[in-house]
């Protein structure tokens, strides 16, 4: 569990951090009255929703979705190569079911779920501060 949490970068951390708060800031500086239980309510809802999307993402980066992807994209080429003036490069790119899902995971190797780290973070961090201070 700990080598995963060293796939954080600080860089989208803070972009994630920067985007996922702002509703509840807005919302808790523009409330008239109780600030703190306005905030951790938007956090909650916003750790929850970023659970639901973590999951999803959790799913994709362990590779539930990757036969499903290559094949629509194969289809997508297929249909769409008669229209497009660069139909020999379409043509000459096709590549295997084995090679196709190597790519993705060489592609995943250092990914990180930001949105359930944050979610789980969230709803923590809300249950903290709803029993604690409030």
């Amino acid at each position: 569990m700990f080598k995963k949490l060293k796939k954080i970068r600080p860089g989208p951390l803070i972009a994630h951090l920067v985007i996922t708060l702002a509703y509840p800031a807005v919302r808790a500086f523009t409330a008239a009255d109780n600030r703190l239980l306005r905030f951790t309510n938007a956090v909650t809802v916003v750790g929850l929703i970023l659970l639901i999307v973590g999951v999803i993402y959790s799913m994709n980066l362990h590779g539930d979705f990757d036969i499903s992807r290559y094949y629509l994209q194969r289809g997508m080429r297929s249909t769409f190569r008669f229209y497009t003036p660069r139909r020999q490069e379409l043509l000459d790119s096709e590549q295997g079911p084995a090679e196709f899902l190597n790519d993705l995971k060489e592609k995943r190797a250092n990914a990180f779920n930001y949105p359930l780290f944050l979610g789980i973070l969230y709803v923590l961090a809300s249950i903290i501060v709803v029993y604690g201070f409030l």
